[in-house]
């Protein structure tokens, strides 16, 4: 009799999990870039040839391996409190009212609207802005300069990332994005904000903390403005245009979050 409860008992338990529903993951696509338009930022890649005939044949292929793969919500690197500014640019786009270079030299344009006109996508701002301590940083490494491997060593430290990368004129825009978002070039980024900066101080000093500090606190507070803007029951496929060195940081927030898929860009411009 004991038995024969014990398997009733497992097979209730048994078709009461298959008959649950299975809970779907989200994909999303952590696309890296650089700044198609002027930007103060300290590496920026220059890119001259943006509106010529080649350059945008490659955009409408890239942007249609985008909508190909069904994203349905896209992320940008705009502020919240400027969405209804993104919105009117972008319905602006889709009048065929941006004329001008100005208008036109951005990636946003160039990628995102490009790809969420096709099936009318909705298009989110998600980015925080906040200054990293460079001044610090500075300080400290002037103060510093002369220090030898008697001393303090850190300075004498080679760069291990030593491969030759492939610059913009030499490749498609596909294969350079596919190069910027590779494995090796997230490690050259995180070591920049992770690794090297972390060398910065001794004793009671953790000015390089302080830096790394700020760079994950901005990226966490837009980790956390993405999350507030998903819709669990009806995102299938989510894409994020941000700078090379944030997506290699989101990475990691998104990699460890069990409700995303991560798929890689490769895939998605194959």
């Amino acid at each position: 009799m004991k038995n024969n409860l014990t398997f009733i008992f497992l097979l209730l338990v048994s078709q009461t999990l298959v008959g649950q529903p299975k809970t779907e993951k989200i994909k999303v696509i952590l696309f890296g870039t650089f700044h198609m338009r002027p930007t103060v930022d300290r590496n920026k890649t220059d890119f001259p040839d943006l509106l010529t005939e080649k350059r945008q044949l490659e955009l409408d292929s890239i942007a249609n391996s985008i909508y190909s793969f069904g994203v349905n919500k896209y992320f940008v690197e705009i502020i919240p409190s400027e969405q209804n500014k993104l919105d009117i640019r972008f319905l602006s786009y889709k009048q065929q009212k941006l004329k001008t270079k100005e208008e036109l030299t951005d990636e946003i344009v160039q990628i995102v609207f490009r790809a969420a006109i096709k099936n009318n996508s909705p298009i989110r701002a998600i980015d925080f802005k906040q200054e990293l301590p460079y001044d610090k940083m500075a300080k400290y490494e002037n103060k510093h300069k002369d220090d030898s491997l008697s001393s303090y060593a850190f300075f004498d430290i080679k760069n291990p990332f030593t491969e030759k990368r492939k610059s913009l004129s030499k490749l498609t825009l596909k294969e350079y994005f596919i190069q910027l978002n590779s494995e090796y070039s997230q490690q050259i980024s995180m070591y920049d904000y992770l690794h090297q900066a972390l060398s910065y101080g001794e004793n009671e000093n953790y000015v390089g903390v302080g830096f790394t500090t700020s760079w994950y606190d901005r990226n966490l507070k837009i980790f956390t403005n993405i999350l507030r803007q998903i819709d669990v029951k009806n995102d299938k496929c989510i894409f994020i245009l941000m700078g090379a060195s944030h997506t290699a940081i989101l990475r990691q927030f998104f990699k460890s979050h069990p409700l995303f898929e991560i798929i890689e860009i490769e895939k998605v411009l194959k």
